[in-house]
């Protein structure tokens, strides 16, 4: 084997990146499916413990947003041959509406950052699958600016009781 072969297996190791294009493809969509699906959950619990109706409207149609990802996500595991994970429920504790959507802000800045690092171990050995996760990007983006606005403009001492 050349030896420019055996310093390019090597940093394919040493970097994280496999030669199995399809298996880190379907690994990365497993996660992200996780993600989506936690996410949409988190979204709409959140959601129910909202006192303004258009936070509630807001945070149910960032769960529809996300579930929608996690469908598309879903089919294109089972067309990469892949099985779909269990999803791990998450629960959260009692939080009043401003902390729900600082937990909300949290989650999604969490998500963004493992996207990217997603979209790298993918590279573009599958232009379609990263097309839409950068897509997801940049919706996660424009999520976490509505979560923003909606934070700022709740005030973190009102309804504490909730």
């Amino acid at each position: 084997m050349p030896l420019s072969k055996d310093w390019s297996e090597w940093w394919r190791r040493f970097l994280d990146l496999t030669t199995d294009e399809s298996g880190t493809a379907v690994d990365v969509l497993r996660q992200r499916y996780v993600e989506e699906m936690q996410l949409t959950d988190q979204f709409k619990q959140y959601a129910r413990r909202m006192h303004y109706s258009q936070y509630q409207e807001k945070l149910l149609q960032l769960a529809a947003e996300t579930g929608k990802h996690a469908q598309w996500i879903a089919e294109k595991i089972v067309a990469l041959g892949g099985k779909l994970p269990d999803v791990p429920e998450r629960r959260s504790t009692d939080e009043n509406s401003w902390q729900s959507l600082l937990m909300a802000l949290e989650d999604e800045n969490r998500s963004v950052d493992r996207l990217s690092e997603q979209l790298r171990r993918i590279g573009l050995e599958h232009p379609d699958i990263t097309k839409f996760l950068q897509q997801i990007s940049r919706e996660q983006e424009n999520h976490r600016d509505e979560i923003r606005e909606m934070l700022m403009r709740s005030d973190p001492f009102a309804l504490s009781l909730a």
